[in-house]
């Protein structure tokens, strides 16, 4: 693993050739389309970012299409709810994709306990691409799930090490949220930390919709935490660093993605200020590339740029570009197809693994004067 700061200097005709880098040369013939599906969280309390994984998806089709299609046919998308955490909803959808709409392929869902609640359906019958950041996502066996996000093995290895490298602290307490989000994330945090041959000085939960987090904190105070690392949703994040200024406490706070989402930035405010997170995408970022996609997402959508969104516009480009290759519909033939894909998409340059693994890489992003900033980007 390295930390190296991203180059700032690039050329954004090369980088962003996407119709050359998928071949997909030609107009888009008249006869039927390609279609592929979407497990997105379109309605609940997650319908936000399901905004942002539809509005990825859609502007990437549009792309694709205008290069030509995928196999000389237009590129068609149908999006099914899946309500982000909720496994039986998530069932529903994906069942609806393949059983219903006969897809073979598709993105989504996003949510590690949807995806992982879905691969009895889909593995062997159709190729999902994901952000699921979920460890277990890519170990259980289903031959036909790929990921485009780093996992959470990456993203806690990565906390820690930038925590005792870069900041010197090694006195490191766990905050996590009782779900399946925050169990998983919190067991990676905490073999990671252990693995670096220290033990945490704390692990305490808190319950979903929690809005009192004083008893935590004054935990994590009293076993003398120098940082925290959460990994919670970003409005109880947001909740957490503001009623620890309020306490007067003196601890760091990092965490997952969530603490550099546009939800966490808005509602901590001051309180955020000095937050740290491992992201594989913020807006801010000086990669021509994330600029590039910045600039065209949101002139199309009248909206603020965000990692769902550019999850789900390469997750799009490299389900396509996998299609092309294989010149086939059929999954075994696109999973095949992604042993020799390498792109260069928004989050990474992607090169896949044996188990469905694509990304090898997560920056770390500080909040600085209420902006979600790239420290450096960590690879493995």
């Amino acid at each position: 693993m390295s930390f190296a700061q991203r180059p700032r200097t690039a050329s954004l005709t090369a980088a962003l050739t996407l119709a050359g880098a998928f071949a997909l040369a030609g107009p888009a013939a008249a006869q039927d389309a390609v279609t592929i599906g979407a497990a997105a969280p379109l309605t609940g309390p997650r319908a936000n970012l399901g905004r942002y994984f539809k509005q990825g998806v859609e502007l990437a089709v549009d792309e694709i299409n205008k290069a030509g299609g995928v196999m000389g046919k237009p590129l068609k998308v149908v999006f099914e709810d899946d309500q982000a955490d909720n496994p039986n909803v998530a069932i529903n959808a994906v069942n609806k994709l393949v059983k219903v709409h006969k897809v073979t392929a598709f993105v989504g869902p996003h949510f590690s306990v949807a995806q992982l609640a879905t691969q009895k359906i889909f593995c062997d019958n159709a190729v999902s691409v994901t952000g699921a950041s979920g460890v277990p996502v890519t170990a259980g066996g289903c031959k036909t799930v790929i990921r485009n996000r780093a996992n959470d093995n990456l993203n806690a290895k990565a906390l820690v090490e930038y925590a005792r490298a870069h900041l010197k602290l090694d006195k490191i307490g766990v905050l996590s949220i009782n779900d399946d989000f925050g169990k998983a994330g919190a067991t990676r945090v905490i073999e990671q930390i252990e693995a670096a041959g220290l033990k945490p000085v704390a692990v305490v939960s808190h319950n979903p919709e929690d809005k009192d987090f004083s008893a935590q904190l004054g935990r994590l105070r009293d076993a003398g935490a120098q940082m925290v690392i959460m990994w919670t949703h970003d409005n109880e994040a947001a909740l957490i660093v503001r009623q620890a200024k309020q306490l007067g406490l003196n601890m760091k706070f990092a965490g997952s993605t969530s603490l550099s989402q546009p939800v966490f930035v808005k509602l901590a405010a001051e309180a955020g200020e000095g937050a740290l997170s491992s992201s594989d995408f913020v807006p801010s970022n000086p990669d021509p590339r994330v600029q590039e996609f910045v600039k065209k997402y949101e002139a199309r959508t009248k909206t603020e740029t965000e990692l769902y969104a550019a999850t789900y516009y390469d997750a799009t480009w490299l389900l396509a570009k996998a299609i092309g290759q294989a010149n086939s519909t059929d999954p075994a033939k696109i999973r095949e197809a992604f042993a020799t894909i390498s792109h260069k998409g928004v989050l990474a340059d992607y090169k896949c693994l044996p188990n469905g693994d694509c990304n090898n890489q997560i920056n770390i992003i500080e909040i600085q004067k209420g902006q979600p900033v790239v420290k450096t980007t960590v690879r493995f």
